[in-house]
């Protein structure tokens, strides 16, 4: 099985330690963006998640942010990106980080 997480800077070593003294190894370092491995983990099922997790529809969710319920919908579906400006919006009405939403 493989799991990938981040970790500071300065304890990578010591984690990569552990790792091997529990008798895992380190994945090879192929370069690749974890949205090329997990395609289907677009911004937009954060989106969905938080949505859901707070009891909104997608119209309460638009009216709370001025945008059209379609393009949450669009959002959340992977067809319309999620800019920096919408992002701030959304992080606003889920109390969140919006750098989740890029």
């Amino acid at each position: 099985m493989a799991i990938c997480f981040q970790v500071p800077a300065d304890k990578l070593e010591d984690i990569k330690r552990i790792i091997v003294c529990l008798g895992g190894q380190e994945a090879s370092q192929t370069g690749e963006n974890w949205r090329d491995s997990f395609p289907e983990r677009h911004p937009g099922v954060v989106l969905r998640g938080l949505r859901n997790r707070d009891n909104l529809t997608q119209s309460e969710l638009a009216k709370k942010t001025g945008m059209l319920q379609s393009h949450i919908s669009e959002m959340e579906n992977g067809a319309r990106t999620i800019g920096k400006t919408i992002a701030k919006k959304f992080a606003q009405v889920f109390n969140t980080e919006y750098k989740i939403f890029l």
